[in-house]
């Protein structure tokens, strides 16, 4: 996933998280209207997923999205039968790769 280089000087740091809370979005709107990817073998089944606590749900799937891409995490979150899922799951995506990008030095902390 190609994120848009910032410069400290044109962009404030709400400004640099609103466009890469776009970009995700971008992403996982495209991965909703993609055709399935193919399983994974090291893909838990959904049955176990739903069996965890929605914050292991979550952090599951933004380390599969991180690991895999954003569609096999969307693939797998809509099979969970949970409409808000994504939703938290674009949020989530979004925070971690903030964070990232913030230690890394690459944005500045709001």
């Amino acid at each position: 996933m190609g994120l848009p280089e910032f410069k400290e000087k044109e962009l404030g740091p709400e400004k640099e998280k609103e466009i890469l809370k776009e970009v995700v979005s971008r992403h996982i709107e495209e991965a909703q209207n993609a055709p399935a990817p193919n399983k994974s073998a090291a893909s838990p089944n959904v049955s176990e997923i739903k069996t965890q606590p929605k914050e292991r749900q979550i952090q599951y799937l933004v380390n599969l999205a991180l690991e895999k891409g954003i569609s096999e995490a969307v693939h797998i979150a809509r099979h969970l039968d949970n409409i808000y899922l994504i939703d938290e799951l674009h949020d989530a995506i979004t925070d971690t790769l903030y964070a990232r990008l913030v230690d890394e030095g690459k944005l500045k902390q709001l």
